[in-house]
């Protein structure tokens, strides 16, 4: 491993100790562990990128405590989320597509298990999404919920819900197809509009419209992270700003999943 990042990789025994030696935390262990990651980054007094999805449905309350413990603290805190980051390929493929109100969203993603843990894995991004293309204020509300295969053996499902809000009712629809494997199939669509994610040599990304467009897209995880380590240094308003998406993500992923 040394090897391939070029530096010295160092073990600790728990996250504490990782976290008292960093300047910032990056928690990319499995859901179950990262409360304790959190817990390890308040301890420190670092701030903290935390992978998807931010807690379980279970450790809501537990992970809505934790966001406010950042806030009163005053640290950056942030999910992996990182398919906003690719919205700027709609604006190649698509021009004037950000003048229209959004009425509706629609995602295909590939996670690699079936059931359950298909949607638990990846509500997150498509939360995520609505929020970079709609300021969806504090009571907004999601509503008939509904999934087309509740097996636990599902490799296929499509979770549908609207938002409710301020904005209007916002159709949004999540359509899985488990995929074990790399390279994963997957699109987005905003009212009607597609566009196909394509995987190229050394992962390179672009997106392809329906009428055969291509628009090239630096990598949205590339994005996110090197913008998380840019957002260390931003105004407390900012910070502040992202600490309401994430408690609104916990909310409505939570209030999903429960309807299900």
């Amino acid at each position: 491993m040394s090897e391939q990042l070029g530096h010295n990789v160092s073990a600790y025994a728990n996250a504490v100790e990782l976290a008292e030696s960093v300047d910032a935390l990056v928690i990319a262990c499995p859901v179950e562990g990262h409360l304790s990651g959190l817990d390890a980054a308040l301890e420190a007094g670092v701030p903290c990128l935390c992978e998807k999805p931010f807690v379980a449905a279970g450790d809501a309350e537990l992970g809505l405590q934790r966001v406010e413990a950042f806030r009163d603290a005053g640290l950056m805190l942030a999910e992996n989320c990182q398919w906003p980051y690719a919205l700027s390929g709609f604006d190649t493929l698509y021009p004037g597509w950000r003048d229209q109100p959004v009425r509706s969203l629609t995602m295909r993603l590939s996670p690699a298990h079936p059931g359950r843990a298909m949607v638990e894995d990846s509500l997150s991004h498509v939360l995520s999404l609505l929020q970079a293309l709609v300021p969806l204020s504090a009571d907004a509300d999601v509503r008939s919920v509904v999934q087309s295969n509740a097996s636990p053996d599902a490799t296929t499902n499509v979770v549908r819900f609207d938002v409710i809000g301020g904005i209007g009712n916002i159709a949004v629809e999540l359509h899985l197809e488990c995929c074990p494997r790399q390279p994963r199939p997957a699109w987005l669509a905003v009212n009607g509009a597609r566009m196909d994610r394509e995987l190229g040599e050394d992962y390179a990304i672009s997106f392809v419209s329906v009428g055969g467009r291509v628009a090239k897209v630096q990598d949205p995880l590339g994005l996110l992270v090197y913008g998380f380590v840019a957002n260390l240094r931003a105004k407390s308003s900012e910070r502040i700003n992202a600490l309401d998406a994430i408690a609104l993500r916990i909310r409505f992923y939570t209030s999903i999943l429960a309807q299900l």
